[in-house]
Formats: C-alpha cells, structure tokens, sequence
C-alpha cells in the first residue's frame, strides 16, 4: 500500500469516528431531553442512530452479497431471536436456581405485550447500530478479530456506564461481555439483521415478558449486575467467539 492510500485510510477512519461520535452525542442527547418521555426517546434515537450510521456505510445486510429477499432476512430474523431468546430463558432459569430471582406467575396482558415488543426492537435497533455496527466501521475491516471483539467490549460498557442506572462493576462487565457476544453476530452476519434480532428478543423476554406480563421475575437489585449475570454472558461471549472462529 502507498503512503497515499495510507493516508486515505486514515483520513476515511478519522471522519467515521468524528461523526461516530457526533451521532453517539445525539442520540444520548435525545435521550436526556426526552427523558419524560420514554416512547418518544426511543423513537428518536433510532431514527437519528439509522440515518446517521447508514449514512457512514453501516448496513442491515452484508453490502457485497446479492440484496436478500424478504425470506432470506426472515430467516435471519428468526435466528437471531431465537438466540435472544435462548440466552434470555438461560439468564432467567440460572438467576432462578441459584437464587438471585424468584419466579412468579404473572398478568397476561396483550397491550403491555405488544409495548414491550416494540419497544425492545427499537431498543435493540438503536444499541446494534450505534455500540456495534458502528464501532465495527470505525475500526475497519482489516482489523484483528480480537481488536474488534475489544472496541465493541469497551462501547457497551461505556454505554452502560454513561446511560445505565447501575454503574456496578459487575453490570458493566455483563454489558462489556453481551457486547461482545452480540458482535460475534455481526462478524458472522455482517449486517444488523442477525444480531438486532437477538438483542431486542433479549430484552423482550428478560424485560416485559419476565416483569409481569407473563411471569414475573422478582430479583433484590438488577439482575444484569449478579455474578450469576456475568456468569451467563461470559458463557454467550465464548460461545460466540468459539463460533465464530470456527466459521
């Protein structure tokens, strides 16, 4: 490569990580100023989070594949929240046994169902294109897996520990270790229809579904900062690499 092309290289980096952050600002700053309202928030964020991470060549589909078909992404769709899913009955059902959580039967409810659903894919569309698929664009594709894998650790963390209510050690190394599983997806996929699925039926079930609209999860803090949650994402995390190196 010449010094030419080395310096496009890292004229190209350097303006997506100036406006990676100008759109991480945004999108945090809707958030605050529309903190009252917590439907309106989430309906910001996506919005400026997509534009603007679209607009820095973040895609919902690999960009060098053929475009897929309305089947091809529903099947994407349905892996990935059949993931989310798995991962969310295994965080539950282990915070259940060792005691971190009490399960009781809850109030079946279609509006706070329906809420919820749409609230978790909004949600995770925000978080997949803003903490992941853009962190993934700034470091650039000829990056070590391992340096990608560690930029998107250091993103949800910071994220959580920015934004969270809970700034607990253990929650922002649960953040740092799903950020990590969840970008193994991307590196699979490479696109955000894989991994949105999996985070936003993730908090779908952990969130709505387990909080009284079906069952209801009782726990004495949040159950993302118990060694029983790191636990578990340290579980997703390797199972992600390990796939992930093997494909």
């Amino acid at each position: 490569m010449t010094r030419l092309d080395q310096r496009a290289l890292l004229r190209e980096r350097a303006r997506v990580v100036a406006w990676g952050v100008a759109i991480a600002s945004a999108v945090a700053g809707a958030g605050a100023y529309l903190a009252q309202n917590h439907t309106g928030a989430v309906i910001a964020q996506v919005v400026i989070a997509e534009f603007g991470t679209g607009r820095l060549g973040v895609t919902w589909s690999d960009a060098l594949a053929p475009i897929p078909t309305g089947a091809m992404i529903a099947r994407r769709v349905a892996r990935g929240a059949s993931l989310g899913a798995a991962a969310a009955v295994v965080l539950l059902g282990v915070a259940v046994i060792t005691r971190v959580a009490e399960l009781h039967a809850g109030t079946i409810g279609i509006a706070p169902i329906i809420v919820g659903l749409l609230m978790s894919a909004g949600i995770g569309a925000r978080d997949e294109l803003l903490l992941r698929g853009l962190v993934l664009r700034a470091i650039g594709p000829k990056a070590f897996t391992a340096e990608r894998l560690i930029a998107c650790a250091l993103a949800g963390a910071a994220w959580r520990f920015g934004t969270g209510t809970s700034v607990a050690w253990t929650s922002l190394v649960f953040a740092a270790l799903t950020s990590v599983a969840l970008a193994t997806l991307w590196l699979r996929d490479r696109g955000a229809w894989l991994p949105v699925a999996a985070n936003a039926t993730f908090m779908f079930v952990t969130g709505p579904l387990a909080h009284g609209a079906l069952l209801d999860v009782r726990t004495g803090g949040d159950l993302d900062a118990s060694y029983a949650a790191v636990a578990c994402a340290a579980v997703f995390a390797g199972s992600g690499i390990a796939s992930t190196m093997r494909s």
